[in-house]
């Protein structure tokens, strides 16, 4: 047992498992003093952060300050957020198997931390350095982070057990926010990005779990003992564990397979395995529930649609012909989506009805046309929430088609539901540009 802060007073026995996994100056590293400091260091920034944002936004007059709109720029910046994010978890694995803090590593995660620096300076230069912006987790863990690696790097009592590995949620951020944009919706469909998105959480918050289990296992329980000045001590570390035993043992766990062949041998460890399992199950059943819900949506045209940014315009549709999912329909869109035409000039088109598709339509958005470039919501054209998952303000044209097939009786009913559809549309977005299909010559007029 070693005092905090002091060298081991012990020789280790260098032929057991726990001293051949440790290097003699891995042990002093590996102290709660160095680990606590350093956050102490992480969170003492974030404040500095909130109370420099929150005195700028008490002085600034916020009135005339010209709206700034996130650019190309600010995309491949998150993308490099992104891959700083990751470097700074590998750094973080690597440092669990060497056990050393050492130069190479620091200096690798000093360029991480300027990136990341850059990334967060960006995001509140774009809200004109607001409070509330500086007040989000993603603002807290860029500054905890950059403050850390400084840390690393001046304090001279750095450790190979740096949080690094909370990097893993600003990754699942910066993700989350680049799907958002539409920059992958010409690449991958909205229930494959879903499913991305739920994976990579699965991946984060596994990886998360496994590393402060890791983190604790190492450093052990504390014995206080103030008598003397001696402050605290670690008791039983747990060195003979891995990043790699952590991992196996919390997807063993939140499974609810449990083995039992590891088992957390610190309090606190044990004490995180509880919260572990309590957040862990409640958030993976979540995951599988929402995106069992989106399925369910998309397929019923309860989705939204998001706007790529690689198209140049959208276009909406709907009528008797986007209803029964026509000949009609089929024979517009292989017009306007012609294979002839440059891609980049073709236009995502939203597909509007009040009806669940018919299998026709269905037929039509399995297609592989109807998959790149079509999608289906349902809803009214006086249903405000309805426009504004198809994104109705912006979309560059309307066309309200009726059914060609429709039977000869009933042509002048379809004309009068074409005609009450584009008047509610127009009343709803009077800008909007629109064209309508009728059947009957005299309806035109």
């Amino acid at each position: 047992m070693a005092a905090a802060g002091m060298a081991p007073s012990v020789s280790y026995d260098w032929s057991d498992g726990a001293s051949q996994r440790m290097k003699e100056g891995s042990y002093e590293e590996a102290k709660w003093n160095r680990v606590l400091l350093e956050l102490c260091a992480g969170v003492a920034a974030y404040l500095m952060v909130l109370l420099a944002t929150r005195a700028w936004t008490s002085a600034s007059n916020r009135d005339f300050l010209s709206r700034r709109h996130p650019s190309r720029t600010d995309t491949v910046i998150a993308l490099l957020d992104i891959v700083a994010s990751v470097g700074s978890l590998s750094c973080f694995v690597v440092r669990t198997y060497a056990r050393e803090s050492t130069l190479w590593n620091s200096s690798v995660e000093g360029c991480f931390a300027l990136l990341i620096l850059a990334a967060m300076a960006r995001r509140l230069w774009l809200k004109h350095f607001d409070f509330a912006v500086a007040f989000t987790l993603s603002t807290f863990l860029d500054s905890f982070y950059v403050a850390i690696s400084v840390y690393q790097a001046t304090s001279g009592m750095p450790t190979w057990l740096s949080p690094s590995f909370i990097r893993a949620i600003s990754a699942l951020i910066r993700y989350e926010e680049l799907l958002s944009t539409g920059i992958l919706n010409d690449l991958v469909g909205e229930v494959n990005q879903r499913m991305g998105l739920s994976i990579l959480r699965f991946v984060c918050v596994t990886l998360l779990y496994a590393s402060v289990g890791f983190t604790l296992e190492i450093l052990g329980d504390v014995e206080l003992d103030f008598s003397g000045g001696r402050g605290f001590y670690e008791v039983d570390p747990n060195y003979e564990t891995t990043l790699f035993k952590q991992l196996y043992f919390v997807v063993v766990t939140l499974s609810t397979v449990g083995y039992g062949d590891i088992l957390p041998t610190s309090t606190v460890h044990q004490v995180f395995t509880i919260v572990m399992i309590v957040t862990g199950v409640a958030f993976f059943s979540s995951e599988v529930s929402s995106v069992i819900a989106m399925r369910n949506e998309l397929d019923s045209g309860m989705g939204q649609y998001r706007r790529s940014r690689f198209r140049n315009y959208h276009i909406l549709v709907l009528g008797g012909a986007v209803t029964s999912g026509s000949a009609t329909l089929q024979i517009f869109l292989e017009e306007l989506l012609h294979p002839s035409r440059p891609s980049k000039q073709l236009p995502d088109v939203v597909l509007m009805s009040e009806a669940e598709p018919e299998p026709g339509l269905k037929k039509l958005l399995m297609s592989p046309l109807g998959r790149l470039h079509v999608k289906f919501i349902r809803g009214s054209p006086m249903d405000q929430s309805a426009l504004a998952r198809a994104d109705a303000v912006n979309a560059d044209m309307a066309f309200v088609l009726g059914n060609l097939s429709a039977l000869d009786h009933l042509t002048h009913n379809e004309d009068e539901d074409t005609i009450l559809r584009a008047s509610l549309l127009q009343r709803q977005l009077p800008r909007l540009p629109m064209r309508l299909l009728l059947l009957r010559s005299w309806a035109k007029e």
